[in-house]
């Protein structure tokens, strides 16, 4: 930090802005926006993250969440590998239409499938795509357990629906553990 001092008219004149190449005052003098301090304004606050980022606790929710989705599809991949070999598998926040399901009183989905993608350009053909919603998931579960269980229920009863067949058929242990 400089200070510019000017004398002139017994009057003096202090500036914490530095002066300009031309000589003047700096037109914009920005301080350094919050994102980029590492501290709060009086010096104190963390210095870095609490937890290194490869600890488990360092993951968001979303990301646990993503890795649950993973894990199921890979279970279901492994006893279905030909029916699900280009099925794309989706996590979405919210479904696309709820304010007018919550308007009409329906309760929100957990997940939905759609039966034909068009390919992007240098990607494989999808068949398929199933998508999971992750807040009306974590919203009727109150532990991680039970978040595990209705992610690998829902994407059972997804799976049977895109082929057309029971849920029981789709994995053995459908149920198994909850007593439906």
């Amino acid at each position: 930090m400089q200070f510019n001092t000017s004398r002139g008219d017994d009057s003096l004149r202090i500036s914490l802005v530095p002066d300009a190449p031309d000589g003047g005052p700096a037109a914009s003098a920005a301080p350094r926006p919050f994102a980029r301090r590492r501290r709060d304004r009086h010096g104190r606050g963390l210095r870095g993250p609490l937890l290194p980022q490869d600890l488990p606790g360092a993951r968001t929710r979303a990301e646990k969440f993503e890795d649950l989705v993973v894990d199921s599809a890979e279970r279901l991949r492994e006893l279905w590998p030909a029916a699900l070999g280009n099925v794309g598998w989706l996590v979405e926040e919210i479904p696309s239409d709820l304010e007018s399901l919550v308007a009409s009183g329906e309760s929100a989905p957990l997940g939905k499938y759609t039966r034909e993608m068009p390919a992007a350009a240098g990607q494989p053909e999808q068949l398929a795509v199933i998508a999971i919603y992750r807040h009306p998931v974590e919203a009727l579960c109150d532990t991680p357990g039970q978040v595990r269980e209705l992610i690998h229920e829902v994407m059972i009863e997804q799976v049977a629906g895109l082929l057309n067949i029971d849920p029981d058929t789709v994995d053995p242990l459908f149920r198994r553990y909850r007593g439906h």
